[in-house]
C-alpha cells in the first residue's frame, strides 16, 4: 500500500483472508490499514474468530443487516477518505452497495495479496510436501485395488475416502478419472465407465492438507500398451522433462511453457496440446504463477508449480503427466516422486 500511496485495503477474497489472518470461515470482509486490521463476519463464526485470529479485532454484524452493509458502516470510520478493493473478488452487487453508501474514493488494488501468496515460506512448503506425500499414498492405495469392474466414479470416491483417512481435509478439486477415449477430454468428469472397457485410464487428483493443495496426474495401463498411446506418452514425458529442466529463479514462466510446447509441436501434436503447461499451487489449486504462452510472470524461489503437458486425440484418448515442482534458490526440486516411465504405469487388474 505504501508503494502506491494507499492507506487501506478491503479484502473480500476468502482465500486471501485466510492467508492473512488464519480465519477459515466462509463469510467475512477484512479491512487493513498501514497499522490496523478489522475483520467483519457473523454470529456463526464468533468463537471461530476468537480461536483462529485472536490478535485481530473482529466485528459481528447484526442479523438485520448484510455483510456489505455492516462493512460500509465500518469503512466510514476505519478509512473514511479512500479504500483500495480487490477488483477480481467482489461481485457487482456488492460493489454497487459499497459505492452507493461509501463517500470515500474506491480504488482497484490489483493482486497484492496473490503476489504474496505466490512465494511460499518454509512452513507453507512443508505443508505442500505433506499434501503431496498423502496424495501419492492415496494413488498407490487406489491402484493396488483396481478391478476391471470398478468405475471412474468409484475410483474418484475412493480417492476422496483414502485422502481423508490419511489426514487430508478432502480433495483439492474433483478428481479426474478418464477411461480410454474419455481421457481426450482434459477436464473430464468421472462417470460409470468401468476401467476394464479400455487399456488405459488417466487419473488427475489432489488433496488438501491444512489448506494446502497437491495436484498430480498419472496414466494407468491395465493391459498391453497400445502403440499409439506409447507414441504420445513418450512425447509428453520428453516435453515435461525439458520444461522442468528449464525451471529456476528469474526464468520467464512463458519460456518454461515454450520448452514443452516446442517438443510437442515438433512431434506433430501441437494442436492437441490445448492448455497451459502449469500453474502455481498453494491455498488454491490454481494460483500464480501461470506457466502459459501469454504469462508475464517470472519464477521466484519459493514458488511451487505444476508441470503438466498433455496430448489429446479425439476418438482415441489422451495423455497427461503432472508433477509438482518447487523453485529453489539455485534451481528446482521435483516434490512428487511417483514412478512415471510408461512401463512403470502398468497395473495388473
Amino acid at each position: 500500500m505504501e508503494s502506491v500511496g494507499g492507506t487501506s485495503l478491503m479484502v473480500t477474497d476468502m482465500t486471501n483472508i485466510r492467508y492473512l489472518t488464519g480465519f477459515t470461515g466462509s463469510s467475512a470482509v477484512l479491512l487493513l490499514s498501514l497499522k490496523d486490521a478489522l475483520i467483519i463476519s457473523d454470529g456463526r463464526y464468533e468463537q471461530q474468530l476468537q480461536q483462529q485470529c485472536p490478535q485481530i479485532e473482529s466485528v459481528i454484524r447484526s442479523m438485520d443487516e448484510t455483510l456489505i452493509e455492516s462493512t460500509v458502516k465500518k469503512l466510514k470510520v476505519f478509512c473514511p477518505d479512500e479504500v483500495y478493493f480487490e477488483y477480481g473478488a467482489i461481485s457487482l452487487q456488492q460493489f454497487d452497495a459499497v459505492k452507493k453508501s461509501y463517500r470515500g474514493t474506491l480504488k482497484r488494488s490489483g493482486g497484492w495479496v496473490e503476489k504474496l501468496r505466490a512465494v511460499k515460506d518454509e512452513i507453507e512448503i512443508d505443508l505442500i510436501r505433506k499434501s503431496i506425500s498423502i496424495n501419492e499414498t492415496v494413488f498407490q492405495s487406489v491402484v493396488q485395488n483396481l478391478s476391471p469392474e470398478i468405475t471412474e466414479s468409484a475410483i474418484a470416491a475412493e480417492i476422496e475416502y483414502q485422502g481423508r483417512r490419511l489426514g487430508a481435509e478432502g480433495c483439492s478439486f474433483e478428481p479426474i478419472v478418464a477411461v480410454g477415449v474419455n481421457s481426450a477430454l482434459a477436464h473430464y468428469r468421472p462417470g460409470n465407465i468401468a476401467i476394464g472397457e479400455s487399456e488405459f485410464v488417466l487419473i488427475d487428483w489432489g488433496v488438501n492438507f491444512r489448506g494446502y493443495a497437491s495436484d498430480l496426474t498419472r496414466m494407468v495401463v491395465t493391459s498391453k500398451i497400445p502403440a499409439r498411446l506409447a507414441e504420445i506418452y513418450q512425447v509428453a514425458i520428453a516435453a515435461q522433462r525439458a520444461a522442468i529442466e528449464k525451471i529456476k529463479p528469474g526464468v520467464a514462466a512463458s519460456s518454461v511453457d515454450a520448452a514443452a510446447r516446442e517438443i510437442i509441436f515438433a512431434a506433430g501434436f501441437g494442436d492437441q496440446f490445448t492448455h497451459s503447461l502449469g500453474h502455481g499451487i498453494g491455498l488454491n489449486i490454481h494460483e500464480s504463477p501461470r506457466l502459459s504462452p501469454g504469462s508475464e510472470d517470472a519464477l521466484v524461489a519459493g514458488m511451487v508449480v505444476t508441470v503438466e503437458p498433455g496430448i489429446y486425440l479425439p476418438g482415441f484418448g489422451g495423455v497427461r503427466i503432472e508433477d509438482d515442482v518447487l523453485i529453489t534458490t539455485d534451481g528446482h526440486e521435483v516434490l512428487s516422486n511417483l514412478p512415471k516411465e510408461l512401463e512403470q504405469c502398468i497395473v495388473q487388474v
